[in-house]
């Protein structure tokens, strides 16, 4: 419920406008009334309200005075004037210096509740950003003025749900640390709420990962796992894994929540298995995650391997993991053995050719994370294998070159408007996900969803400054967005104007 606090020094006046908001003016309330702008400043300080509406003549101090403090102290306030036809051109002059929209008396019930429902638009909005960026605070322990949690962030209980896309977040790539934050993800969730203010959805530790709060205070259960269940079937990188507390919590537990949410998203992330947890009980225990690797299976992987005998290794590879999918091994039990088993072949790869040593550590962090599926893990893992061996010819330094590189940005420049993604440029030009995003990084310093999102942006632009009349869904449609309303949210988090903003600003509009 949105506040507000009415000035006004005539009674009939105010006994009016009250009774027009309180019939007329859904989602808001008025909260306290005041005489004249040195009482209402006071009242304004003490309850800092949304809207403030004001007579412009009062005694102490009038409506100008009284918005321009307002203005000054609490910018986020809306002030809204009155004024009679006298006084017409005094408020005007207020008006064209940014400082109050205004209503003429006798006030129309129409014109008011049409002014406060576009109010409400905005501070909906703004009430969205804030609530976010309290919780962002709160869950790295930062500090957050208490006027401000107590205004946006009011309810007694939250809940909250993790959803991540494919396996856990890498642990050596920049690009995916905790700190790592992509607008545009962050925007393709909140263009999931459909215009549900009342759900808040924050990016996680790296671009893959969404976390969502509500509170049952304005939004039920059903309707919350609803809409992190529609979130989930419209990712399309491969799998997800969807954590749900299983207890509301309080404003201060949230950081304490949203780690054991943490623990159980990745203690039972499963490679290409999509599932959703509503119980923190059913954590799989750290120490059920450390595997040690059969006895007799090293001494084949060694026996393999010292007598170059690699295609029998990769069938028993083929094999293992064959088992592991079956047996819905999770992503750290797995790394936890590949790790031992490619240290392992590095050793006796190493005891009989004398083989370069490789960085397996990071190696294997790229191939996890990268790899949506056992077999897509096999194959990333065979690659490694043959790295670690030296069994067969490298292939990478053929293709590890700008003129290769270029073909794959031609590529993406001239097929915009299709679905383009990690996986479909890899098998057009025949090369892994693991090697076109190293490719990315080195020739681009950024991942692929990253460059493609800023070609799409920058091309609409083009279009934007070329065609100023084109409408929006031509332009969304033209650089590869079906969805007009995440095609606005996506630009405007790139740019920092929506498109239809931009569109006014650029040279074409104005000449």
């Amino acid at each position: 419920m949105m506040r507000i606090v009415l000035v006004e020094d005539e009674p009939s006046a105010m006994r009016y406008i009250k009774s027009i908001i309180e019939l007329r003016c859904s989602g808001f309330k008025i909260v306290d009334t005041a005489e004249n702008g040195a009482e209402g400043l006071e009242k304004v300080r003490l309850l800092k309200p949304d809207v403030v509406i004001t007579d412009i003549k009062m005694p102490v101090m009038d409506g100008i005075e009284l918005v321009s403090h307002i203005k000054e102290e609490f910018p986020f306030i809306y002030s809204v004037i009155v004024s009679g036809y006298q006084d017409f051109e005094y408020a005007k002059g207020a008006i064209q210096s940014g400082v109050v929209d205004y209503l003429l008396k006798p006030v129309n019930a129409g014109q008011l509740k049409k002014l406060l429902d576009s109010i409400r638009q905005k501070l909906e909005t703004e009430y969205y950003i804030k609530r976010v960026g309290l919780l962002k605070h709160i869950l790295i322990g930062a500090p957050a003025e208490t006027w401000q949690v107590e205004k946006y962030l009011p309810f007694k209980c939250y809940s909250a749900a993790i959803l991540r896309e494919n396996g856990l977040p890498s642990r050596f790539s920049s690009k995916h640390t905790a700190a790592a934050y992509n607008p545009a993800v962050e925007a393709y969730a909140v263009s999931c709420t459909t215009g549900d203010n009342s759900i808040w959805v924050l990016t996680g530790r790296d671009e893959r990962e969404l976390l969502f709060f509500c509170t049952p205070e304005l939004t039920d259960r059903n309707a919350f796992e609803s809409l992190v269940a529609g979130t989930a079937e419209k990712l399309t990188g491969g799998y997800h894994t969807t954590i749900f507390a299983s207890e509301f919590f309080g404003l201060l537990e949230c950081k304490n929540m949203v780690s054991n949410l943490y623990r159980t998203l990745d203690n039972n992330i499963v490679i290409g298995l999509s599932q959703t947890i509503y119980e923190l009980t059913e954590v799989r225990s750290a120490v059920e995650n450390r595997a040690s690797m059969d006895g007799s299976l090293g001494n084949k992987i060694a026996f393999l391997v010292s007598n170059a005998m690699y295609d029998g290794l990769k069938q028993e590879l083929i094999k293992l993991f064959g088992t592991w999918e079956k047996e819905r091994r999770t992503q750290l039990w797995v790394e936890s053995n590949l790790r031992q088993i490619l240290h392992h072949v590095e050793k006796h790869s190493a005891v009989a050719r004398g083989g370069q040593s490789y960085d397996i550590e990071f190696l294997l962090d790229e191939a996890l994370y990268y790899s949506t599926t056992f077999g897509e893990l096999m194959a990333n893992i065979w690659e490694l294998v043959e790295k670690i061996v030296q069994c067969v010819e490298k292939k990478d330094h053929k293709v590890d070159t700008p003129a290769f590189f270029n073909s794959i940005e031609q590529y993406l420049e001239q097929n915009l408007s299709e679905p383009l993604s990690l996986q479909s440029v890899c098998s057009v030009f025949g090369i892994s996900q693991t090697y076109l995003s190293r490719l990315f990084r080195k020739y681009k310093n950024m991942s692929f969803n990253e460059y493609l999102t800023a070609i799409r942006i920058d091309e609409a632009k083009r279009l934007i400054i070329e065609n100023p009349n084109i409408p929006l869904k031509d332009v969304a449609m033209l650089v590869g967005y079906n969805d007009q309303f995440y095609f606005s949210r996506v630009f405007r988090s790139v740019t920092g104007v929506p498109p239809s903003e931009y569109i006014l600003k650029s040279p074409s509009s104005k000449s």
